[in-house]
């Protein structure tokens, strides 16, 4: 249901050069560090001052992802600064949230981290799912200006995924956080947004100058978490050598991005430019327009210390732990993070306390009870080391999941949906499903007692005020997970799966996790299970026993009706994985006849001079344009469908401009029933007038503009070429060449 282009920005352009390597991933790592990082303890050795859980995370990594080691993962340390950052905040376990507080309850998570973005004076990264919004926005917009004021030369980028269906606008977030900011400014900002085939940013990490950091669970959103029946999360705020790795995580995604917008800029305009469909979205945009076109690479400035060196400057065992999804080189060693939290699961001896989302893939809720979506697997790994736990040594696991297709505030089910749809039981059933696969000896008796006293899954609750969720069933947004009560993960990564990119934190300290134990857990624990009555907190052992002979995972050659069909495209989007998948790519070629010719109404000398004094200069003349097209996809009620997209200006482009850029408008509900609207504009100026004041006074439709009907296109991956007619406007003689191509998914 939305558009979008490959590319973004509508500044002027300097070529920049680019690093030479096909991928973001690769063993070198001068362009992250002015340093050399080296182990802390020989290569075969766990450092020194880790606890078992730590020591089998780092194990993982060291043997299977020895070449990220200062990338995507890093053995690091520093503070843990306050409590951790809850939305509701912590009070809200115990009091209610009131009609007086349905709008205010978690504004303070936001004033951090405008207050945490304040603080750069060289550095600071932001990077989230999707764009800030609402009053987060406003505290980022804030802080930007309190950057500028400061006078210091700050580096500031803002990085989103490109979720499909879902399209992040840089140009108009970037309107929001500078508005009323003058050009002349120490601060340079830079926005990008990325995704590759199915991979996309899903990290929330803010790091300022190397030594700041905030991450975790929360997106920017503020009907999600600041609204009423709020989505419960939590992140944390940590300073020290580990929020450089933050900075180096993020890095790499800025590079992958710089890469690919400098590889489609190398083609405008060029008479041998072949269009291509491609599986890659890049945005980019920067600030203020003398700006470079790329942004830096934040340097590593130190290594961490030994950690017993460390622990004497009162600073704690943290290990940073990333993935990149589909932006991974090579696929045997890819995604670190998944490795370190399979084994720490594995490493447990007495209990496991999981907070998550949920544990399967999307679910269709079909009559038979749900069914994962086509493609949709269960986290066979995950699930395995937590039977063996449960089996093997008889380890205690809790866990809470967001109650299934929670929905916050007064949005739909297509803007948010937490919860796949999975029930308690369903999740239990495909635990002892891999303690049966793992181990065929163990019988029922066995089995039954295992779900009985070891395996606790419960929904997440809340107070049940008026404002908060009042049937008491709530989303959980979390993903944190505590081991033995000595160490935990939080960070962003799901344990569904999900080739996302992804960051958090394995914070390994015992004294560190009693403290979180009693801020967060336990009392989400009273919440969520204590205070039920006693015959809701245990699970249904023989309805989870007959539940591992359910298949919950679709076959491949299955076949879904068009209610099942609709159903997964509502949930597909409302979970924030885009929706349906009907594309459509355009390639804007050229033009021809864009020019006006004199016109014999302004040759009398006294109009002449008036026209030369208001700056109509160009309209005395033919071929002078400096054009570029505005691209649009609308309903058949004129209404715009997603995001509007610009080409880039070609400057003197004389009667016949040619462009050869390429966009994608994706996830089109139902794109035969649209049309294309093509708007050919003058850059900064009216018929000659220079200036955005001009701009302004253009009616979109006036100056020409072209129409395309979808409904003309035909059902084929081979490149349909059109000559459209300029109907309406100025420049009413031209014609806009363009090609089209519906990938084969839809059209006659």
């Amino acid at each position: 249901q939305a558009s979008r282009s490959i590319r973004l920005t509508g500044h002027s352009f300097r070529r920049a050069a680019m690093p030479a390597d096909d991928e973001i991933i690769e063993e070198d790592q001068s362009e992250t560090s002015d340093i050399e990082l080296e182990e802390d303890a020989p290569s075969g050795d766990v450092p020194e001052g880790l606890s078992p859980v730590g020591a089998a995370a780092y194990t993982a990594l060291r043997d299977q992802h020895s070449r990220y080691k200062g990338i995507a993962w890093n053995v690091t340390h520093g503070k843990v600064i306050g409590e951790v950052a809850q939305t509701p905040l912590e009070r809200f376990w115990d009091e209610q949230i009131t009609p007086e507080l349905r709008e205010t309850h978690s504004d303070a998570f936001a004033e951090k981290i405008g207050e945490i973005l304040s603080r750069g004076v060289e550095f600071v990264d932001f990077a989230s799912l999707g764009p800030p919004d609402g009053k987060f926005a406003e505290q980022m917009a804030a802080a930007i200006r309190r950057l500028h004021e400061s006078g210091n030369k700050v580096v500031v980028r803002i990085l989103t995924g490109n979720i499909i269906g879902m399209p992040t606008d840089n140009k108009a977030l970037l309107k929001v956080l500078t508005d009323g900011l003058p050009q002349e400014t120490s601060v340079q900002l830079w926005i990008g947004s990325w995704r590759k085939g199915l991979s996309w940013n899903h990290s929330k990490i803010i790091a300022v100058d190397g030594k700041y950091l905030l991450q975790g669970g929360h997106n920017v959103w503020d009907a999600h978490y600041l609204k009423w029946n709020p989505v419960r999360d939590i992140s944390m705020e940590a300073e020290g050598p580990v929020a450089q790795d933050g900075h180096i995580f993020i890095n790499r995604m800025w590079r992958w991005i710089s890469k690919k917008e400098s590889q489609h800029r190398s083609w405008w305009g060029t008479l041998d430019f072949k269009p291509r469909l491609m599986k890659s979205r890049v945005g980019l945009v920067h600030w203020p327009e003398g700006n470079k076109e790329y942004p830096p690479m934040f340097k590593r400035t130190e290594k961490p210390l030994p950690l017993p060196t460390a622990f004497g400057q009162g600073d704690i065992a943290m290990i940073s732990c990333g993935r990149y999804g589909e932006l991974h080189k090579t696929t045997e060693t890819a995604n670190p993070s998944d490795s370190a939290i399979a084994a720490m699961l594995g490493s447990a001896e007495k209990s496991i306390k999981l907070s998550l989302q949920d544990f399967g893939p999307l679910a269709l809720p079909l009559p038979t009870g749900p069914l994962a979506i086509p493609g949709g697997v269960w986290p066979k790994e995950y699930l395995g080391a937590i039977a063996s736990a449960i089996y093997q040594r008889g380890v205690n696991v809790d866990i809470v999941l967001s109650a299934p297709n929670s929905i916050p505030a007064d949005m739909s089910a297509t803007e948010a949906n937490y919860g796949n749809g999975w029930t308690c039981e369903d999740v239990a059933s495909e635990i002892i499903k891999a303690i049966q696969q793992n181990f065929p000896e163990a019988d029922q008796r066995r089995l039954s007692g295992l779900v009985a006293i070891n395996l606790k899954v419960t929904y997440m609750r809340s107070t049940c005020g008026s404002e908060d969720w009042p049937d008491g069933l709530a989303a959980n947004h979390a993903k944190f997970f505590i081991l033995d009560d000595m160490a935990y993960y939080l960070g962003s990564q799901n344990l569904y799966i999900a080739d996302l990119a992804e960051w958090g934190l394995i914070v390994d300290n015992e004294e560190q996790t009693r403290k979180v134990l009693d801020e967060y857990w336990n009392k989400l624990w009273a919440v969520s299970f204590d205070s039920l009555p006693k015959e809701k907190k245990s699970l249904d052992v023989a309805k989870v026993l007959q539940g591992c002979g359910v298949i919950r995972t679709t076959p491949p050659d299955a076949s879904l009706t068009d209610e099942q069909w609709e159903e997964l495209l509502l949930k597909r989007r409302g979970a924030g994985l885009g929706g349906r998948k009907l594309r459509l790519a355009v390639l804007l070629k050229s033009a021809s006849n864009v020019g006006v010719e004199e016109n014999p109404c302004f040759c009398h000398p006294c109009l002449r001079s008036l026209t030369t004094m208001v700056g109509l200069t160009d309209i005395l003349s033919a071929g002078s344009s400096d054009a570029y097209v505005r691209l649009r996809v609308v309903d058949h009620d004129g209404h715009t469908v997603g995001v509007p997209v610009e080409s880039h200006v070609v400057w003197d482009g004389g009667l016949n401009p040619i462009w050869n850029e390429q966009f994608e408008f994706e996830c089109l509900d139902s794109p035969e029933t649209y049309t294309l609207k093509m708007t050919l504009l003058d850059k900064d100026s009216l018929l000659g007038m220079k200036g955005d004041w001009a701009d302004w006074l253009v009616a979109e439709d006036e100056l020409g503009n072209a129409s395309m009907p979808l409904s003309e296109l035909l059902r084929t991956r081979m490149w349909q070429h059109k000559d459209v007619a300029v109907t309406e406007g100025h420049f009413s003689d031209a014609t806009v060449h363009v090609a089209f191509n519906t990938y084969e998914d839809w059209g006659s």
